[in-house]
């Protein structure tokens, strides 16, 4: 006798449209079950195909099953052998054959997730979720402990943490921290939150430390100073874009890396000034920490080093078309972003070049996203050495040119007269 679990399940994940069991006619044999399935329609009434379902109800199936059978709708070949009469028995695999017009022909045959499968990965499923949100509700009083008992020793740095305050509140209202790190698993995701509030507490009340003080002070423990190691470069560039600003400068010490920004024309700062001529180089320390301007009419944001290189040596050219060019060097970071929005407040149009391929696509439309606030006006270059001023139809051609055939930079530049073209109205 089929149980009504069964039946429920069978009818909610393997029968397909207008099929039904034929409960009428089902044969038992040695805790194996075998049930015809019929398809009516107006005029008739075929059988089409046949389970082999088990008797037994085994709550723990072999973990080679758990990780095979992702969903019911998977379907898995098998030869037969005593162990998959096994499984079937226990209820943790079906057998399906479906049968050709002749009601007798075995035209396919596969095996599908049964119940007692189906129900031991929900229970494990359930209790991930319950860990899970029980790890979370954790961090969330973990934080507001922390949140109370810490104390700034100085306002300026303070000013800035609010940023981290907020971002750590709003999570802990929402429970929702898939936005972190999309590609992470969940329990690196709550790593993460874990090193921003150990982060926040230390650096409310230390005005220097290291990167091993971090975990030591924030979990007290041997061993608590390497919680964070496994994940160190990555947490700190992921705090960083979330802030928008180096943890540097907020007291983290002995990190031994400084992000170069290469540009070349002119640019002042309270306390250094460039000119037209050769290549310069900045920091991201010096770009949160200066107030950078520029009296260039155009900026041009690049994506490579061997564009500012070439276009360097155009000296000429950058002084007449009154140019600063910029190199994003592959990957849009913070400083980046902020000296761009401290350089596009003063320019009159604004030029994005990237590779054609898919990180340039991306690269490009974040570019554009953080100059679209300004008054300039904004130009992608497009194949073949094109210009295009609306965002849409600069993807729609970068699209296109990306599945002819991908291509740096470098390959195609243009040269002097080329781009006086792309600066004129």
């Amino acid at each position: 006798m089929v149980n009504t679990a069964w039946i429920d399940y069978l009818y909610e994940n393997i029968l397909l449209k207008d099929e039904e069991l034929n409960l009428l006619d089902i044969r038992e044999n040695n805790g194996i079950i075998d049930i015809p399935i019929i398809k009516k329609t107006a005029r008739t009434r075929r059988k089409v195909a046949m389970l082999t379902v088990g008797g037994n109800n085994q709550t723990v199936p072999p973990i080679n099953l758990v990780k095979t059978f992702t969903s019911p709708r998977t379907k898995k070949q098998f030869e037969l052998a005593n162990v998959i009469y096994e499984w079937i028995r226990n209820g943790w695999v079906i057998r399906e054959y479906r049968l050709a017009k002749d009601e007798r022909t075995v035209k396919s045959e596969q095996f599908r997730m049964g119940l007692s499968l189906f129900q031991y990965k929900k229970q494990m499923k359930d209790q991930q979720e319950t860990e899970k949100n029980e790890s979370f509700l954790e961090w969330k009083n973990q934080w507001k402990q922390i949140q109370k008992s810490t104390s700034s020793l100085n306002l300026k740095r303070k000013e800035k943490l609010n940023r981290l305050n907020d971002i750590l509140d709003e999570m802990a209202t929402k429970g929702n921290i898939d936005d972190i790190g999309t590609a992470w698993r969940f329990h690196k995701q709550l790593l993460f939150l874990h090193f921003l509030v150990a982060f926040y507490q230390i650096s409310m009340i230390e005005h220097h430390f290291d990167w091993k003080q971090i975990g030591a002070k924030y979990y007290r423990k041997i061993g608590g100073s390497k919680e964070f190691d496994a994940y160190k470069k990555e947490f700190i560039e992921v705090a960083e874009e979330l802030l928008q600003y180096p943890l540097q400068l907020l007291g983290l010490s002995s990190l031994g890396t400084i992000t170069p920004i290469y540009f070349t024309g002119p640019m002042q700062g309270q306390s250094v000034s460039y000119k037209y001529g050769p290549i310069h180089a900045t920091t991201d320390l010096a770009v949160f920490t200066e107030d950078f301007q520029t009296d260039a009419e155009v900026l041009w944001l690049v994506e490579n080093r061997g564009i500012v290189t070439r276009m360097a040596y155009e000296k000429n050219f950058l002084i007449d078309s009154k140019s600063f060019v910029l190199g994003i060097d592959g990957q849009l970071r913070s400083a980046h972003r902020r000296l761009i929005e401290q350089l596009v407040s003063n320019v009159k149009q604004v030029i994005i070049w990237t590779d054609i391929d898919e990180a340039g696509l991306i690269i490009a439309k974040d570019v554009g996203e953080t100059v679209g606030r300004s008054q300039a006006v904004t130009k992608w270059v497009v194949p073949p050495l094109e210009v295009v001023l609306n965002l849409e139809e600069f993807q729609s051609r970068y699209e296109g040119a990306i599945q002819v055939q991908k291509e740096e930079q470098e390959q195609e530049i243009g040269g002097v007269e080329r781009w006086k073209k792309w600066i004129s109205p």
